[in-house]
């Protein structure tokens, strides 16, 4: 085998569905598939967290540890990796440390090897408790940038950063670029620097949304970087990540490629078979959108915006919607877009659009984001924006989350016994689901009240906004 065989995790399975289709492919149409998968030689498949997580309890009728075990069973040869989002986990809400470690360990006995680690602040203190249980647990723990652009967010800031995240004790650092706009000479740059200033291994995400993911995935592998994050061709590009076959065929001839291509040709040509299935699913977006460098609204929160706006009959507010986007984000000290604080911005963004007045409604989870509830903003929040948060009356809806999973076990008992249900509670992870998503959890196990295709897509990893009842 090649000895530059550069290390290549495969996303289609999670990001890849996730940015072009709304997470919805369901366990069923990935079964066939897996062990052609499994056989490539990619150092891990990405198949689990992030959104995958709440969309099978809420549109799929699937429990999502089902779904790991399936892909446990299913791929022997290859490490497994989820997406964490620290003290969110997989869901939208802080959890407590027992919480925390009650997951981690589940998802680590279930099958999980590397666990994807990120705040959306790059708060270090929203990561450090997933990093110790996941290293409790012997896993790779990887802390993740997630990157951006601004005034504040230079080089120095993501030396810092990635310094911090190796003190803390993760295993390996992803960069998470989740809107596409890493450019390819800084990406060289910055991976130079960091393998002067961190020993820990270094993954590169970004999507292809501005159409500069090919060179700057190929710039990072030039610079030393130890891991790139493709997806199949027929599930790339658009929201989406650049083709594996394609970074493949940059940096191989022919001669010298140690992948079997003809595997590759077999399991795109599978997927893109199932992909019409999910039509509905697919955001408007046909080409680049080198706007997104400027409004640095990421892939998938675009379709999101889309169908959201559609299903309010809002639709000819699409642009001006992206283009609040970026004025809140600097109005509230230049947050990166990536969940919650996208769902939060997205939502807040929305509301400021519909009033036709800027924050004259203000979400609860925006009033707590700017009081630095979802952990510290790396700038500095508009004063006149802080004084009309200070003035509204919207309610904490971070902190009041201070159930311990006693209490959770007992109402998820409760529920079980006046819906005639057995007592899922004294399952683990069946309790998990409970407080994860506690709605959703209780739609599944009632198995009544089902979503439908056409309601109004929740909140999901990266794709967005959510109205408040």
């Amino acid at each position: 085998m090649h000895k530059n065989k550069p290390h290549i995790t495969e996303v289609v399975l999670r990001d890849g569905q996730q940015s072009l289709i709304a997470t919805r492919m369901t366990i069923d149409d990935m079964k066939p598939i897996l062990k052609h998968m499994d056989s490539v030689g990619f150092s891990s498949l990405e198949v689990w967290g992030g959104a995958t997580y709440d969309c099978c309890l809420r549109f799929l009728n699937e429990n999502p540890w089902d779904r790991l075990s399936i892909f446990k069973k299913f791929i022997t040869k290859t490490k497994l990796q989820m997406l964490v989002r620290g003290k969110n986990l997989v869901g939208y809400k802080q959890f407590d440390d027992s919480i925390i470690s009650l997951f981690i360990s589940n998802a680590a006995k279930a099958g999980i090897d590397i666990f994807r680690i990120f705040d959306s602040l790059n708060d270090i203190n929203n990561i450090q408790s997933s990093i110790k249980y996941v290293n409790k647990a012997k896993k790779n723990s990887q802390g993740t940038i997630c990157y951006t652009t601004s005034p504040i967010h230079n080089e120095d800031y993501w030396i810092k950063l990635a310094k911090d995240i190796e003190d803390c004790g993760a295993k390996s650092l992803a960069i998470k670029d989740m809107a596409g706009l890493l450019r390819p000479g800084v990406c060289y740059d910055l991976v130079k620097r960091l393998k002067k200033n961190i020993k820990i291994p270094i993954h590169l995400h970004t999507h292809s949304t501005t159409g500069l993911s090919d060179a700057t995935n190929y710039k990072a592998y030039e610079a030393g970087v130890d891991n790139i994050d493709t997806s199949i061709s027929s599930f790339s590009n658009l929201y989406a990540h650049t083709a594996t076959e394609s970074f493949m065929s940059m940096i191989y001839d022919d001669n010298s490629n140690p992948y079997d291509m003809n595997l590759l040709s077999k399991i795109s040509a599978y997927f893109q078979s199932i992909r019409p299935k999910y039509t509905q699913y697919e955001g408007s977006m046909r080409g680049v959108d080198i706007d997104m460098l400027i409004n640095q609204v990421p892939g998938g929160m675009l379709s999101i915006l889309e169908k959201q706006l559609t299903d309010l009959k809002k639709s000819s507010k699409l642009k001006m919607l992206i283009n609040e986007i970026p004025k809140i984000r600097e109005d509230i000290g230049y947050v990166p877009l990536v969940t919650p604080s996208s769902q939060i911005v997205g939502a807040q963004a929305l509301m400021n659009v519909l009033d036709n007045k800027r924050y004259k409604t203000l979400n609860k989870e925006f009033v707590d984001l700017v009081n630095g509830k979802y952990g510290k903003i790396p700038g500095k929040v508009c004063a006149k924006l802080q004084k009309k948060v200070d003035k509204s009356n919207a309610t904490n809806s971070v902190t009041d989350n201070k159930l311990k999973i006693q209490d959770y076990k007992d109402e998820f008992s409760s529920f079980c016994k006046s819906n005639d249900l057995k007592d899922y509670s004294n399952n683990e992870t069946d309790l998990l689901n409970y407080i994860l998503f506690k709605k959703e959890s209780m739609d599944f196990y009632a198995a009544k009240d089902r979503t439908t295709t056409n309601e109004v897509i929740g909140l999901q990893e990266g794709f967005g906004l959510y109205i408040n009842d």
